[in-house]
């Protein structure tokens, strides 16, 4: 089975509607989604978090049905565009948050939390207030504390959006190695074909609330409908 089965799941905002009829991920797998402003990936992600409600469907996420429970009990992790540190608390304070939230106890969470930063490769700022890093090292360690709660399945919203260009590459690699590590399935959504590209299996082209392409990054690029390579082009 999937670590994560999506069968036939219908969310409306306002006019606004969301369909996917039937989505798997594997454990250790990233899925690309792609699609123009209004498309319908900002929908899709709030629904996966319970932050809109859905009107039909199923959301399974290691075997557990979650579409109607609360956001803290889906076993899903959500890290937004911009970090959002804490900036009053050190970096390891921040990686650990999560970790506080569900009454892990201090020396453990500690631990998971420098083991964190030891994998994101900024082990040495554990001690800096989040104010002192820069935009990269920021988004590193908003990494390191999605990752670090340990659910099965992580969101990112545009997470390489705050990273200079130079720096993207490695942290894409680093990003799919530990998923693959962890096992973890994750979504990644970019407006940059590069993420996607590097990152995910398979790539999921939204447009107008519904899915107009799921395949593989080779495939899209030679993709014979226009207005797909037009999305993935732009």
């Amino acid at each position: 089975m999937a670590l994560v089965n999506i069968n036939q799941l219908k969310v409306r905002q306002g006019a606004f509607e969301l369909s996917i009829p039937e989505l798997r991920i594997e454990a250790g797998q990233i899925l690309g989604v792609m699609g123009k402003s209004g498309a319908g990936k900002t929908t899709f992600l709030h629904a996966l978090m319970g932050f809109l409600p859905i009107l039909s469907g199923e959301i399974e996420v290691k075997g557990q049905s979650v579409g109607n429970l609360s956001t803290e009990k889906r076993g899903i992790a959500l890290m937004f565009q911009k970090p959002w540190l804490f900036e009053h608390q050190t970096v390891i304070e921040n990686v650990g948050f999560g970790l506080a939230i569900q009454g892990i106890s201090k020396e453990a969470r500690l631990t998971q939390a420098r083991d964190w930063l030891k994998k994101m490769q900024i082990a040495d700022l554990e001690d800096r207030k989040a104010w002192e890093v820069s935009g990269g090292q920021a988004q590193r360690v908003a990494l390191a504390r999605a990752m670090a709660v340990g659910f099965p399945l992580l969101l990112l919203d545009e997470p390489f959006s705050a990273v200079e260009a130079p720096l993207r590459k490695d942290l894409r690699k680093l990003v799919r190695d530990l998923i693959q590590e962890s096992q973890k399935a994750a979504i990644v959504v970019s407006h940059d074909w590069r993420d996607l590209e590097e990152l995910a299996a398979h790539i999921l082209v939204l447009d107008r609330g519904e899915i107009i392409a799921n395949e593989t990054p080779q495939n899209l690029k030679t993709h014979p409908d226009l207005q797909i390579r037009s999305i993935c082009e732009s």
